[in-house]
Parts: C-alpha cells; sequence; structure tokens
C-alpha cells in the first residue's frame, strides 16, 4: 500500500535489538523475503535496514555487551514518531513514567529517546531526521499494528493520552477483558490489552509488533523450519487471523493476516 502520512504520535519504525545480527538477518530474510541493506553514514556499521520491494520496512541493531551480560533477551522495538522528543521526555515523569535512555542523536538519522510507561511498558520515542519511519506498512512482511500487553491497562492508557494526545475507544472481549483501540485522529494507532490470566506473572509488559502475512499457517510452518517456536497457534478472530512466535533467539512478534 502507499506510504502512510506519518504524524506526531503515531508509531513509525520498529527495530530488533539483537544478539546475532547474521543469525537474525538470516532468519527474518527467509521469513519475511526481507533484503537487508548498511544505513548510509551510520556510525554503528552493524546497523541493519530491512527492505520490502526496494521500501524500508525495519531495522535490526546489536544489543550492547552490558545488557547481553543482565541477561536481556533480543527484543523488538516500537517507535512512536513525535515533533520534538526533548520536549516528550520532558513530560514522561509528570504523568508517571520514566525515561529510561535520554535523548540523544542517531547520527542524521533522527533523535531518539526510550521510555517506560506507569504500567511497564517500553517503547521509543524519534524525532525524524533523515530518517522519518518505514516506507511501507500493512502489506505482507511489513509491520501493521503494535499492541501493549501489560497488567495495568488503564494506567497505560492514561500516560499515553496525557502525553501523546491518543485518544481510545474500548471492545469488549468477553471473558479476555477489554481491548483499548488508540486512535490519532480517525487513524487506528494501536492498542492496549491485559494479559489473560494464563501468562505467568514474571512476564514483563511489552509492547508487541505485528507483522502482515498472506497466510499465518504457512508463515507459522516457516518460521518453525527455520527454528522459530510458535507460542500461540493460528487463532482467527473477527478482525482476522493472528499467531505469536518466537525467533530462534528468542525475540517475539506476531504474524497477522486481516479479514
Amino acid at each position: 500500500m502507499p506510504a502512510v502520512d506519518l504524524k506526531h504520535g503515531m508509531f513509525a519504525w520498529t527495530d530488533l535489538i539483537a544478539h546475532d545480527l547474521a543469525a537474525d538477518r538470516a532468519f527474518y530474510g527467509d521469513l519475511f523475503g526481507w533484503r537487508a541493506e548498511a544505513l548510509p553514514n551510520h556510525t554503528a556499521s552493524a546497523y541493519t535496514l530491512f527492505t520490502v520491494g526496494g521500501e524500508r520496512v525495519a531495522g535490526l541493531t546489536p544489543m550492547s555487551e552490558g545488557m547481553k551480560a543482565q541477561g536481556v533477551p533480543p527484543i523488538w522495538v516500537s517507535y512512536i514518531l513525535v515533533d520534538d522528543v526533548d520536549a516528550v521526555a520532558e513530560r514522561v515523569e509528570r504523568y508517571g513514567g520514566v525515561v529510561r535512555l535520554d535523548p540523544m542523536d542517531v547520527v542524521d538519522s533522527g533523535r531518539m529517546a526510550m521510555i517506560q510507561d506507569p504500567s511497564g511498558g517500553s517503547v521509543a520515542l524519534w524525532q525524524a531526521g533523515t530518517h522519518r519511519g518505514a516506507e511501507r506498512f500493512n502489506d505482507p512482511g511489513c509491520m501493521t499494528w503494535n499492541e501493549l500487553m501489560t497488567r495495568d491497562p488503564l494506567a497505560a492508557r492514561a500516560f499515553y493520552s496525557a502525553l501523546l494526545g491518543w485518544t481510545f475507544e474500548e471492545a469488549d472481549l468477553g471473558p479476555r477483558g477489554t481491548y483499548h483501540l488508540c486512535r490519532i485522529g480517525d487513524r487506528p494507532n494501536g492498542g492496549i490489552m491485559a494479559f489473560p490470566s494464563e501468562v505467568p506473572a514474571d512476564v514483563p509488559p511489552y509492547w508487541n509488533v505485528y507483522f502482515a502475512v498472506e497466510d499465518v499457517s504457512d508463515s507459522c510452518a516457516k518460521a518453525e523450519s527455520l527454528g522459530a517456536t510458535v507460542v500461540v497457534p493460528p487463532t482467527t478472530i473477527p478482525m482476522g487471523t493472528f499467531a505469536l512466535v518466537a525467533d530462534p533467539r528468542g525475540a517475539h512478534f506476531t504474524l497477522w493476516r486481516e479479514g
């Protein structure tokens, strides 16, 4: 589909913070058909851009040795586009959040910060320089949704509403509780929901990244053949079909087919 007109408060990008760059390039290249290219003039020469049809859709960056030593697993990180990252980061504590990484320049690509909301979910803020965000969304192999899984969705909802101006509408999920659909104007921008009761208490809140695929069952089979684990098998809901997958090094993401 055409590039989304990215605006303040919208999810714009996702990075995999990885332990094994070569292995992850191979896995995601095989699974999604991604091609890897180096980001020009980037000081971290290991940073990789993934493309679909020549358009940038996601990134891959090495995890620091300090994070590895602390046992931090590989993880997909969601980026929210903001007009002024310093101004937004300055307000985070006012609304009950924590700034985990102070605003910093990423060469000429942009300026970023990492924050944690009051419910425990972490997300990146991104102020565009030469790199605004993904050039393609919702097509197979592209990011299509971002969803916070947490134990306190109301605290998270209040935080993002105050910080970024998100508005919400609720959907009844029956025994699974309430889904909090986020909007920027009229455009759906993500969701927040409580962990199901069967999720172990030691699983931390996280922003889950969804990637569109042609067929969820076929993609699950391919992922397993490449060494991944299907954590939640293909499940059909009124909006479409999804499956939660852990890649061979443990990073979680969701496969999604609408309709």
